[in-house]
């Protein structure tokens, strides 16, 4: 079941928050003004209800900064270096706001500042936006459009689709925030990703087309192990992120829908399993979240973003899988985060 369950104007315009329910008594909040998970109730071993995301207090409190809790990144998840790339010969500048390279699609255009349009159709949440041609320095008329779905087996579905009417690069994910056990961090949690390789960063945490094999060092999740272990390691690029921040390129098996990693909680029981259509995932440890007054006072690792993506600066690095959305092709990927107890 889907219901409108609040609604406040900013700025002369109204936003919504919608409630999206299921049998076991699950529920997901998405909020229109960024497309953001807000809310997500699951249950720990004994039943008890709690929330899954870390985030702001009020839905009103999202217009305010904040590090992108729970919202939609678009048109480009993650940084572009220089804030240019070249399509078809032709150079374009895009905004930068983060020193001279671009991160998450700007600060003009970028999807996490602007008010969706909302539908329920049948068990989905649909969520619509219009990006015109030239916004944020991109090429060409963008439509995208998210589904939303919770299914009685716990499972949150986060679809999307986009078309353009110019070649541009494409590269939408969602930048929630995960702590599924209501601890002060998440040093504790246990995390699985099915990666052997990352795109290593450069001192802005930029990759420029080469790949790091981390199997048997501090970077792998492979086997699972709690994130705190390796957390302070003197691994050079933990060190210089003070956690992770990384491009985890994962080892998929074809095409389709994938499982790619999983979350557990001990102390709560609660699991999440994750699966992709995407190439790469980018695992951030909420490294510089600590001072943040949100549903709570926040620390650093107090969370854990799973933001399933084409690799960072693709466009501008012909040795990674390409994210150039073409004119008249649609993009279309799937990601799902699934809920259970252990």
């Amino acid at each position: 079941m889907i219901t409108k369950t609040y609604s406040f104007e900013k700025d002369g315009k109204i936003n919504d928050v919608y409630t999206l329910s299921n049998a076991n008594g699950a529920e997901v909040d998405v909020l229109t003004y960024g497309a953001r998970l807000i809310r997500i109730s699951m249950p720990d071993r004994k039943g008890k209800f709690a929330d899954c995301l870390v985030g702001c207090a009020r839905p009103e409190d999202y217009y305010e900064e904040n590090p992108y809790f729970g919202a939609t990144i678009g048109r480009f998840g993650n940084r572009i270096s220089g804030s240019s790339f070249t399509i078809n010969g032709e150079t374009y500048h895009v905004e930068a706001n983060e020193k001279t390279n671009s991160l998450h699609g700007g600060f003009t255009g970028n999807f996490d500042r602007k008010i969706w349009d909302a539908e329920i159709v049948g068990n989905r949440l649909k969520l619509s936006h219009f990006s015109p041609d030239g916004e944020g320095g991109y090429p060409g008329n963008m439509q995208v459009t998210i589904w939303f779905t919770l299914t009685d087996s716990n499972e949150i579905a986060i679809e999307y689709n986009a078309t353009t009417d110019k070649d541009c690069p494409c590269n939408l994910t969602n930048h929630a925030y995960f702590n599924i056990g209501g601890q002060d961090t998440v040093l504790s949690h246990e995390l699985m990703i099915n990666a052997s390789k990352i795109t290593p960063v450069d001192e802005e945490l930029i990759p420029h087309g080469e790949y790091l094999d981390i199997r048997n060092t501090p970077y792998s999740f492979m086997p699972a192990k709690p994130l705190g272990k390796d957390m302070f390691s003197d691994a050079k690029l933990i060190k210089q992120c003070g956690g992770y921040d990384f491009n985890y390129c994962l080892d998929r098996i074809g095409k389709g829908l994938e499982h790619f990693a999983y979350v557990y909680d001990p102390e709560s029981g609660r699991r999440m399993d994750c699966y992709t259509t995407l190439p790469g995932v980018q695992l951030y440890t909420a490294c510089a979240t600590g001072g943040f007054v949100g549903k709570k006072a926040y620390v650093n690792h107090c969370a854990l973003c799973l933001e399933t993506q084409g690799y960072p600066n693709s466009p501008n690095c012909p040795q990674y899988p390409s994210t150039i959305l073409k004119a008249g092709e649609t993009y279309q990927e799937i990601t799902v985060y699934k809920f259970s107890v252990k």
